[in-house]
């Protein structure tokens, strides 16, 4: 199905207004790699890692241990558990730009529309793997799965919830 001229210019204005509703995502991402010093949960940090680490690992968490409840210099125990940082984040963002302005492209159709959903799931899951698993969490499986189906239902196409299903690997 391909849209008149009109209705499908104010359609695109709609698409490009959700550019800034992926914000909420890209936020959440940098707060995980952003590391305030807080004793108390860094110390349940090493805790779990202690917890979990082979024997050989302990010695060291150990001393990160004592020098957190002593109040000394150690080091973020949340390093351990990231697996991206700022150029992940980025090019994730560049993504779903990217996905925006193809969709503004498309004209509404179909088969166009569903080619677009099923590249931008699949790089975005070249960039999960890329980061260990780690770039969408439950939450962000969530709003980005939202996301994309929301700013496709612009283009007057209604399957992207099954593109996405089918696909994703996060």
């Amino acid at each position: 199905m391909i849209i008149e001229k009109d209705k499908w210019l104010k359609r695109q204005e709609k698409i490009e207004s959700y550019r800034k509703g992926k914000q909420g995502i890209m936020d959440d991402l940098r707060v995980c790699i952003s590391y305030t010093p807080d004793r108390d949960n860094d110390l349940l940090c090493f805790m779990e890692q202690y917890l979990k680490a082979e024997k050989k690992n302990r010695p060291r968490l150990l001393d990160q241990i004592k020098c957190c409840i002593n109040g000394e210099e150690y080091k973020n125990p949340f390093l351990a558990y990231n697996q991206y940082g700022e150029g992940h984040i980025d090019e994730f963002n560049s993504i779903l730009n990217e996905y925006i302005d193809q969709l503004k492209l498309s004209d509404g159709d179909f088969t166009q529309v569903s080619r677009i959903i099923e590249g931008t799931v699949l790089k975005i899951n070249e960039l999960h793997d890329l980061c260990h698993g780690q770039l969408i969490d439950a939450w962000r499986n969530e709003r980005l799965t939202e996301y994309i189906i929301t700013v496709s239902k612009y283009t007057g196409f209604q399957n992207a919830k099954d593109i996405i299903e089918g696909k994703k690997q996060w």
